[in-house]
């Protein structure tokens, strides 16, 4: 059984058909790409599967059962969770506030605080943050961090919720080129808790995270398979790759 399986996917602005038909499919523990250029729907596709945007037509399966029409937190508290382009973090609390508020959507939510209270998919967050390098931060606002600690912070708000599968939209944007370096190792490291999708524009978190990749154009998936054989695609490249500097 797929962890997602996205079938049919639909999404229209006004007469702009932004996603037309999109099938997709993530098994577990895989780490799945998602690369395409700007305005090829890549965002609302994960607008729309982690619950911020309604879908025109199409369903939508999360380990095995429907989550067409759910909204964030009800997704969060299954085990799917997203981060976005521009960090969302809460500027005036605490870096441990952040944290606290973050897990209430824990997966085990649902269940209520019992032994698993405290921890985030079999860390805890002391381990988590110092992991992250934010465990000496832990008192300073949020909005005082660089925008390095906050992506950090935003993975760590993400991973004390227990997720299986967290959607990154362009992770090492405004990134400086040795904190993209050091962004895609925390990601490599962090494969190993749970299941990853990842838009990005730079090649190189592509081709050294992604297990698969699907690329998006115009709102249609054209090319669906291994890094190196989608990055060598003809129309791929013509289409997009010609125009990226990774």
């Amino acid at each position: 059984m797929s962890l997602l399986q996205v079938n049919g996917l639909v999404r229209r602005f006004g007469g702009v058909v932004a996603l037309r038909d999109v099938e997709l499919t993530m098994e577990a523990g895989e780490t799945l790409g998602m690369i395409g250029p700007n305005g090829s729907g890549k965002t609302t596709f994960v607008n729309i599967v982690s619950g911020h945007l309604a879908s025109d037509a199409g369903t939508m399966l999360f380990d095995g059962e429907s989550i067409t029409g759910a909204s964030p937190h009800q997704l969060a508290a299954r085990g799917l969770t997203r981060t976005y382009q521009a960090v969302r973090v809460f500027s005036g609390l605490s870096v441990a506030r952040n944290i606290e508020t973050a897990s209430l959507l824990r997966r085990d939510a649902r269940a209520g605080a019992g032994a698993g209270a405290g921890r985030a998919d079999g860390a805890t967050v002391d381990e988590l943050a110092e992991w992250l390098r934010l465990d000496r931060l832990m008192g300073k606002p949020a909005g005082s961090l660089t925008l390095f600690e906050q992506r950090r912070l935003e993975l760590l708000m993400r991973l004390a919720q227990r997720p299986r599968l967290i959607m990154l939209d362009e992770p090492v944007g405004g990134l400086a080129l040795t904190e993209v370096r050091e962004m895609i190792e925390l990601l490599a490291q962090l494969k190993a808790r749970c299941s990853l999708f990842v838009i990005e524009h730079t090649m190189r978190v592509i081709r050294e995270l992604a297990d698969r990749v699907v690329v998006l154009m115009a709102g249609e998936k054209i090319a669906d398979g291994a890094p190196d054989e989608v990055l060598r695609d003809k129309r791929v490249v013509e289409q997009y790759l010609g125009t990226v500097h990774a």
